[in-house]
């Protein structure tokens, strides 16, 4: 176990299981995983598996939470530099390709590509499942909710310029939501990076209060981070 991985509250054994859900989910997929996969990829009795859960769907759901869980530890709406603490969340779910941010990883999360591709196969499920719906929805309306009001807070330290900072937090979580499909899907990677780079033009030119969104827009200007 890592022993810089984030604390969910979990015990020991079901760590090791959501551990052994992201593994077998990344090698199977979601149409072809099994509890017999599952338990491959577990260093204890599989039949610890069904202690804990009742069938793999159950636990799927206890993955799902376990994810929200994830992402809800890696932002923090009462961090002392709000701004800091938004670019943060945005180099976790976005890191640059030459690992230049300063923590592109969360801690605990070495292989983000593989969990990413995991978490974009079980959002797709939403489109059918209502357990799943209700499990990202809630997890994509704290993260709106935390990054408008980490908003909030440098538009009234008047680093930020007045928005509605609900609105610009919805624009960054499309953004972010957005890129990340191009990433995992590999359909466009050019395009990933490029909206990639948008994200940082709202962080560097446009939200700044003294930013100069038109100049910076029309000049030629290196974006590369």
């Amino acid at each position: 176990m890592h022993e810089d991985r984030i604390d969910t509250g979990r015990s020991e054994t079901e760590q090791a299981i959501m551990d052994a859900t992201l593994n077998a989910l990344a090698k199977h997929g979601y149409a072809d995983l099994s509890i017999q996969n599952i338990g491959t990829e577990f260093d204890k009795s599989t039949s610890l598996l069904y202690y804990h859960y009742e069938n793999k769907d159950e636990l799927l759901l206890a993955f799902l939470d376990y994810v929200i869980d994830l992402y809800v530890a890696t932002i923090d709406p009462d961090a002392d530099d709000p701004d800091a603490e938004i670019r943060k969340f945005v180099g976790y779910v976005l890191p640059a390709k030459d690992g230049s941010c300063e923590r592109s990883t969360p801690p605990g999360l070495d292989e983000l590509d593989i969990f990413q591709r995991v978490i974009f196969e079980l959002r797709t499920q939403a489109l059918h499942d209502e357990d799943y719906r209700e499990k990202f929805s809630e997890m994509e309306a704290y993260m709106i909710e935390t990054v408008s009001a980490l908003i909030e807070r440098e538009i009234e330290a008047g680093n930020y310029r007045e928005m509605d900072a609900e609105m610009m937090a919805e624009n960054l979580m499309a953004f972010l939501l957005r890129t990340l499909d191009m990433r995992v899907t590999q359909t466009r990677p050019e395009s990933a990076e490029a909206m990639r780079k948008s994200v940082y033009f709202l962080l560097d030119h446009v939200m700044p209060i003294d930013g100069q969104p038109g100049d910076v827009a029309t000049s030629d200007v290196d974006l590369d981070l």
